[in-house]
Parts: C-alpha cells; structure tokens; sequence
C-alpha cells in the first residue's frame, strides 16, 4: 500500500482558519447556487461550494471534537487519501491527488484518552462529512439549485458506500470500533 504524500504542512491555527474560510465560502458559493444570477453561475457555486465543505470538515472534525475530548493536536498536513485502496482503479490514482487536510494528533495524548474519547474523535471526521455534505445537498436540492437533486442522489450514494467502507477497511470507524473494542477487552 502507498503512503500518503504530504505536500504541505500546516499549524493547528493556520489549518483551522483555511477550514473555517473554506466552510464559509463552501456556504456563499451554495447560498450563490439559489440566487437569481445567470444558470451557469449557479451550477458553479452548488459544484465549488459542496467541494468547499467536503474538503474543509473532515480534519477539523476529528480536531474539534478531540479537542473536547481532551486529545491534542499537533498539526494539519494536506495530501492525497490515506486510503487509496479503499478506491477502484481510475479514482485511486484521483484521490491519492487531491488536497485532503489530515489532522495529526499528539500520540501521547490520544494513549492517555479512554477507549470511549478516542472512539467519539475518530468517527467525528466521517460523521461530520456525511451529515454536512448531505445538509448541502439537500439544502441544493430543497431551494431549488439547478441539478440540486441529482447532487442530492449522488451525495447519498457517495456516502452510502464511504460509511460502509470506513467500517470494513482502516478508515475511521473501524478505528473507533477498535478503540472501543479495547476497552470491552480492558474490563
């Protein structure tokens, strides 16, 4: 299995504040989506702003939340999946490209935190992309974004098989059930 490619490295500071402006402008681009400007301009805003949000919660997510749960952080770094194989040829070599943000996490803290902390931080990344990006999409699809529905299927689908997926490889569900199951194991 390849590594992941980290090609930039970010503070926890610098990191959340580019999530936080890409949130943002994921919310105009969309809010852009349903206004009254050209069909074009609209289709381009539901696209970017649904990309904006997909590729600004994940990470933020596990640091947000792990944050709250005690675990600390020790950077961002932005590179390709870190689970290409979890994807079929032709979108393996796609995703191992594009600028996902990883949070990295201090790995003294994440031993010192309960199997029940460490379970709640890891499934935060792919519970919040799958809640916000259908919010999105449903959000398109309900005020009337042109292809709003389509993306409204497509998110669903996406996700269906990413939750299903998270579980049964290394991803982070299955991290959480590890974390958890330790803890059946500690007793």
């Amino acid at each position: 299995m390849a590594r992941r490619v980290e090609r930039a490295r970010l503070s926890i500071t610098a990191g959340n504040a580019v999530q936080g402006v890409m949130l943002a402008g994921g919310v105009a681009a969309l809010a852009l989506s349903m206004s009254g400007v050209a069909i074009e301009f609209r289709i381009a805003g539901m696209i970017a702003g649904y990309l904006l949000i997909y590729f600004s919660v994940h990470a933020a997510a596990h640091w947000l939340v792990g944050r709250l749960v005690g675990i600390r952080f020790t950077h961002y770094s932005i590179g390709g999946t870190t689970h290409a194989t979890a994807y079929p040829p032709g979108m393996r070599q796609l995703f191992v490209r594009l600028p996902f943000f990883a949070a990295h996490v201090d790995r003294a803290s994440l031993r010192a935190a309960s199997p029940i902390a460490q379970a709640i931080m890891f499934g935060a990344g792919m519970t919040s992309s799958a809640f916000l990006c259908t919010l999105a999409a449903t959000w398109c699809a309900i005020g009337g974004a042109p292809g709003g529905i389509a993306l409204l299927a497509v998110n669903t689908m996406w996700f269906a098989g990413a939750l299903i997926a998270e579980t049964r490889t290394r991803g982070d569900y299955a991290k959480a059930a590890q974390a958890l199951a330790s803890r059946q194991q500690g007793r």
